[in-house]
């Protein structure tokens, strides 16, 4: 039978079969019905077909990649034959061996069929035992009050577009408008670590360990009303991997992370990934949805027609455009009825009903606005703003209260992301010397009075999963000269920097967000020090839209940036893989995320085992490889980070004190970003009165909880994934 025969096209036709109706560019209704009986909009232009698209072009590229593993094959056994040590036949036998096994991977994913496929509601397994998660216990504080607006500081600046993918979409403050706020399939429990509801109410591991059936919950709805349909996880993808949009990351996820995506009906869905993997279900949560009505208008001129459009989502917040003021704020209004409200893992959540984030990049302005109340609560941790500038009034008059909060979060890489691509960072040996003339330990001692740790691995605050092994290369002119040497700078200028033979002098450029004035100065003593050395860095202070653009775009040379991570596992193929950083050309390829354009066989291999991993154990082996690699390819600089997160926030600001949840869950990175806080009107008219009559409150500065801190963190090194 031929391998397409059984593909059902998604045409007008077919679509009937789930209720839906396609629309076309030529559409005169971009309000016909989402089915029948539903006012909601219709498909996105250009959908029809897209199944039986995506099929072809998984399979063409299947057969792609067996071919190319098949031609090295070939070779390696060239090479076997010319081998001449038992060592060098080892390790041919072993790349061999995980050759084959990857060729027969692939036809098992060509043998299984299409990658999307519409089945009907009896084609689902009947022995299958559905799970709900109902068995963990709440989230956060069940006298938390609803209502009220709380006022927060934007970290960098305004953002480019409210998109959520395409260009310039990639940027710091997306999270707070979708990646925090929309609710996955599933997500990990904050405590137990284990699967809870999200979109999906219930879900079932099927007989081959790779498959996970999903039941999605009939509340379900987008913040329009518009409900939630399986559908709308295939209408995600078209978006996302659609030319108009320009992401090719997108495309590459959903080939290699999954290989089918089975709809049955409006609300039951299966995924299959490729391998096992530990926590199967959360994995699943690699698909997501996008509402089809809202982008009825999709098509060549997305980016610009939707730069500023904000779709709905499926969370509690959504943006209110009342509230919006270009470039200076952001207002977020809770959804009226929303959906989760009442579910057993979000009733305590979400609890204010405006979020208004402001952004202002005066730092000195930003600490005024928060001393007289008009903003709500700030981040303290850095060392100048907790021990200095927090010694107020306000604080010691018990208006203004102090928390130190210990969490268990992935350590952002705050580093030097060198670019490959381009000198002087195309040289290895400038790359180690640069590492070695940063003095980045006198930073943490000093500017930073010891409250930081040095990052030595890339992915710190994975717990088994970071590789102990690594430390960060030490400040040394010694060494950093030594390594220059290397690369031909042997000569010392009359101004003490280093020079090759031919006149050409030893420099490098770091961009940075210009948003910190304490990042500046950090930067200016790192250039201090690194003339001791032989080098001379060149400042390049920009907005941080602008910053991030450089880097995104390859125009930088060295950019001091982080990403976040997400628990519980790494996953650092779209940061290094081969195909993020080059083109057919060989031109950098823009808007990816490996921004130092490393391209390597070795990384590419060891990456592909840490996404493929089925086992804890396999995974802790690939990712050592891939961290292990980082450092001796010095592609990145590591930086500082801190265990803690230090606030500072009106008393009238509240968090939780329940038995499950003291002041924050402890798996996340900012306590704000449990959303569990809320507003206490009471304590609010209380607190403003007596400041007005000058009466006065204890001062407040608690510590939660570096005991609790350092046993959830051992029981995350220690205990197994399941």
């Amino acid at each position: 039978m031929n391998l397409f025969s059984k593909i059902i096209l998604i045409t007008s036709s077919s679509l009937s079969l789930f209720g839906l109706t396609a629309c076309d560019n030529d559409s005169k209704d971009n309000g016909a019905a989402w089915s029948s009986k539903s006012p909601f909009g219709t498909l996105p232009p250009g959908f029809d077909g897209f199944a039986e698209r995506w099929n072809k072009k998984t399979v063409h590229s299947l057969n792609s990649q067996i071919e190319s593993a098949q031609e090295e094959v070939r070779s390696l056994h060239e090479q076997y034959a010319k081998a001449e040590t038992a060592k060098e036949k080892e390790s041919i036998e072993k790349h061999l061996n995980e050759l084959n096994e990857q060729i027969d991977h692939l036809n098992l994913r060509l043998k299984e069929g299409d990658y999307i496929k519409f089945k009907k509601p009896e084609d689902i397994p009947t022995n299958l035992t559905w799970e709900d998660g109902m068995d963990n216990p709440e989230i956060g504080d069940p006298n938390a009050k609803k209502g009220g607006t709380i006022r927060l500081l934007a970290a960098g600046s305004y953002p480019d577009t409210f998109r959520p993918f395409g260009p310039n979409s990639n940027g710091g403050f997306r999270g707070y408008l979708y990646d925090e706020i929309n609710i996955g399939l599933v997500s990990l429990h904050p405590e137990t670590r284990q699967v809870i509801p999200g979109l999906a109410k219930s879900w079932a591991i099927g007989e081959d360990n790779r498959t996970v059936y999903f039941k999605l919950d009939p509340d379900a709805k987008y913040s329009d009303g518009a409900p939630v349909k399986a559908i709308d996880f295939i209408v995600n993808m078209f978006l996302r991997t659609s030319e108009h949009t320009g992401d090719i990351f997108f495309n590459s996820l959903y080939e290699n992370m999954a290989s089918n995506i089975t709809i049955y009906d409006d609300e039951t869905i299966s995924i299959t990934l490729p391998k096992q993997k530990p926590l199967l279900p959360y994995y699943c949560t690699v698909f997501t949805v996008s509402p089809p009505h809202f982008y009825s208008e999709f098509g060549a001129n997305f980016v610009e027609k939707y730069q500023w459009r904000v779709p709905p989502t499926t969370g509690a917040y959504r943006v209110n455009p009342n509230g919006v003021i270009r470039g200076r704020q952001i207002s977020l209004q809770r959804v009226p009825n929303w959906w989760a409200k009442d579910k057993k893992f979000t009733k305590n959540q979400f609890n204010v009903d405006n979020i208004i984030y402001n952004f202002i990049s005066d730092q000195s302005k930003a600490q005024e606005l928060f001393r007289i109340g008009e903003i709500d609560l700030m981040n303290l941790t850095k060392p100048e703003l907790w021990h200095e500038r927090m010694e107020i009034p306000e604080v010691h008059d018990g208006y203004i209260n102090r928390a130190t909060f210990y969490n268990i979060y992935p350590r952002p890489p705050f580093g030097f992301f060198l670019n490959t691509s381009k000198p002087p960072f195309n040289n290895k040996d400038i790359r180690i010397g640069f590492h070695h003339a940063l003095n980045i330990q006198n930073v943490i001692d000093v500017t930073f009075r010891g409250d930081y740790q040095r990052l030595n691995a890339y992915n710190s605050g994975f717990g088994k999963f970071t590789n102990p092994n690594i430390k960060a290369r030490e400040y040394s002119p010694e060494k950093a000269r030594a390594s220059f040497a290397k690369a031909g700078y042997t000569i010392s200028g009359p101004d003490g920097i280093l020079r090759k033979p031919d006149g050409t002098r030893l420099t490098a450029e770091i961009s940075f967000s210009n948003a910190s004035p304490s990042l500046s100065a950090i930067l200016s003593k790192l250039k201090e020090d690194a003339r001791k050395c032989g080098l001379d860095i060149i400042l390049d202070p920009l907005d941080s839209t602008v910053s991030f653009r450089k880097a995104m775009e390859k125009r930088h040379q060295a950019a001091f940036t982080a990403w976040g991570f997400t628990p519980p596992h790494p996953n650092n193929e779209q940061g290094f893989h081969s195909k993020f950083a080059y083109d057919d050309k060989g031109n950098p390829k823009v808007y990816t995320n490996n921004i130092t354009c490393f391209a390597s066989k070795e990384m590419d291999n060891a990456l592909e085992k840490e996404r493929d991993a089925s086992t804890d154990q396999e995974l802790q082996e690939a990712t050592y490889k891939v961290q292990q690699l980082i450092h001796d390819e010095a592609l990145w600089v590591p930086c500082w980070a801190t265990e803690f997160t230090r606030l500072g926030y009106w008393r009238w600001v509240r968090w939780p004190e329940s038995k499950t949840t003291q002041f924050s869950h402890p798996l996340v990175f900012e306590a704000q970003d449990s959303y569990l806080y809320w507003i206490d009107e009471d304590a609010k008219k209380e607190t403003l009165e007596a400041k007005r009559h000058g009466d006065t409150f204890s001062e407040v500065d608690k510590l939660y909880d570096q005991y609790r801190f350092s046993e959830l963190k051992k029981n995350q090194e220690d205990k197994p994934a399941k």
